[in-house]
C-alpha cells in the first residue's frame, strides 16, 4: 500500500514528535493513502511555517506487516471514532495504547465540537450532528505510526514537490 506524508521539510527518517498541538489520533507519525490530501496537508504546512517548499514522501506499507503490531481501525466515523478523538484532542486519553491507528480525519472544527459533545445532556442523540460536523468530505484517511515499532514497517520510495 502507497502512503504519502506532506510536510514542508525532507524527512529521511521517519520520527515520533510530541506535537505542539492535540491531533485526531495522538502523537505519531501521520499518513494519507490520498496524494491529494498530502498535497494539501504540504502547502498548508509551508504555509504556517512560512515555508517555500512544500514536499510530499511517498512510503510503501506493507500491510500484511501487521502481525505484532497493536492497530486500531475506525472504517467510518461512528460514536467510538468521535470520542476517541474527543479523548485525544483534549488530551485526557486513558485507554489502550496502539501501535498504528487508521481512521478518516477530523476537520478543525473539533475541539468546538467535541466540547459540546461532551456537554449535550443526550450524547446519543447530539453524536450523529457531530460526527456530521467534523468529518468533512473532501479528506480521506490517515494512518498513525505510533510507535517505532510500527515507524519500521514504513519504506520510503521518492521525496516530490508539492506545489503543483
Amino acid at each position: 500500500m502507497r502512503l504519502y506524508h506532506g510536510t514542508d521539510v525532507v524527512i529521511d527518517r521517519p520520527r515520533i514528535l510530541v506535537p505542539n498541538r492535540a491531533l485526531d489520533f495522538g502523537p505519531g507519525f501521520y499518513c494519507t493513502s490520498s496524494l491529494a490530501q498530502a498535497r494539501r496537508w504540504a502547502q498548508a504546512v509551508a504555509r504556517r511555517h512560512h515555508s517555500l517548499r512544500p514536499v510530499v514522501h511517498a512510503y510503501d506499507f506493507d500491510s500484511g506487516r501487521q502481525d505484532g503490531l497493536r492497530v486500531k481501525r475506525f472504517p467510518a466515523p461512528t460514536v467510538e471514532w468521535l470520542e476517541f478523538i474527543a479523548a485525544q484532542r483534549l488530551s485526557a486519553y486513558r485507554g489502550p495504547t496502539f501501535d498504528l491507528i487508521i481512521g478518516p480525519v477530523a476537520n478543525d472544527r473539533t475541539i468546538p465540537v467535541v466540547q459540546q459533545y461532551l456537554q449535550a445532556d443526550d450524547k446519543a442523540a447530539f453524536a450523529p450532528l457531530a460526527i456530521a460536523l467534523i468529518k468533512p468530505e473532501n479528506l480521506a484517511d490517515q494512518h498513525v505510526f505510533a510507535t517505532c515499532e510500527a515507524l519500521e514497517r514504513l519504506t520510503l520510495r521518492e521525496v516530490s514537490d508539492a506545489t503543483g
